[in-house]
């Protein structure tokens, strides 16, 4: 995994996003759906690195965030790591900023 992957998940920022998708989820995996399980929190998309929201995220146990890792070796998560995607932070699109605005006020 590569280093500015790692220092961005050691940081408070991430732990804050982390925690407030698994409250969100009721810390009910994903999944399969067991309650007080899910206790990782697993991108579904890499665009907006640093700029997530919720909806970019998924709440699993382990045995499924393991699951989705190797559905799919050559995932977003895996151009991500490889970097094969660019630096350069994304556009928010204003449909991205209704939907954080209406997930902020749940």
């Amino acid at each position: 995994m590569n280093a500015r992957y790692q220092e961005y998940l050691k940081s408070g920022e991430w732990k804050h996003l982390r925690d407030k998708k698994l409250k969100q989820a009721n810390y009910t995996c994903d999944g399969c759906g067991e309650q007080y399980r899910a206790l990782e929190v697993h991108h579904t998309t890499y665009d907006r690195i640093g700029e997530e929201l919720l909806t970019d995220l998924a709440a699993f146990c382990t045995i499924c965030h393991k699951k989705a890792h190797k559905l799919s070796p050559k995932s977003e998560w895996s151009k991500y790591i490889n970097n094969e995607i660019d630096d350069k932070p994304r556009a928010t699109l204003r449909e991205d900023i209704a939907m954080q605005a209406i997930i902020d006020s749940i």
